[in-house]
């Protein structure tokens, strides 16, 4: 049997990394904005905050353009990803070289509502109002009413684990 890796308080912050690499979750990309304003960021850190009324949140590193978009248009869409859409994910990563609205080329979007950017294929797209933000250490916790939802059921989710995009495997 493997030791566990032990990290003191004093490189909490790479234990918490090697941790959450460790953490199977969905792969979402937020998006905001319209036009060449639009900007989207690949992110694991979303959540339901409360189902009365609606609402959402993400979080989202303030030095990115990702940021500035949802805090500029006060809107953003959650798109939680299916398995064909590992492209999409590398393409808002980072992954690819592009950059910006660029980022955008190649899928198909649709403007919702409240105006972010859904992306056609997604497993589920949750588009919302911005009511609130609250900043902590690198990051703001974007809090949005959900306005929009649109869920293609039949698709299996696209996982990431270990720095790397995965699929479930068969489905029942």
């Amino acid at each position: 049997m493997t030791m566990p890796m032990l990290f003191p308080r004093s490189d909490a912050a790479e234990g918490l990394k090697t941790a959450m690499r460790h953490y199977a979750s969905g792969v979402t990309v937020i998006t905001a904005g319209r036009g060449t304003a639009r900007r989207g960021i690949t992110a694991t850190a979303f959540t339901s905050v409360t189902m009365e009324p609606p609402t959402v949140l993400a979080c989202i590193n303030r030095h990115g353009q990702t940021h500035e978009a949802i805090a500029e248009a006060g809107h953003f869409c959650v798109n939680i990803l299916c398995e064909a859409a590992t492209d999409l994910a590398a393409s808002f990563a980072g992954m690819t070289g592009k950059a910006g609205a660029a980022q955008f080329d190649g899928f198909e979007w649709i403007e919702t509502r409240t105006g972010a950017p859904a992306y056609a294929d997604a497993q589920a797209s949750i588009a919302c109002t911005l009511v609130q933000t609250t900043g902590i250490g690198s990051h703001s916790i974007f809090i949005g009413r959900v306005e929009e939802i649109s869920v293609n059921p039949d698709r299996a989710p696209l996982l990431h684990f270990n720095r790397g995009f995965h699929h479930l495997g068969a489905r029942q």
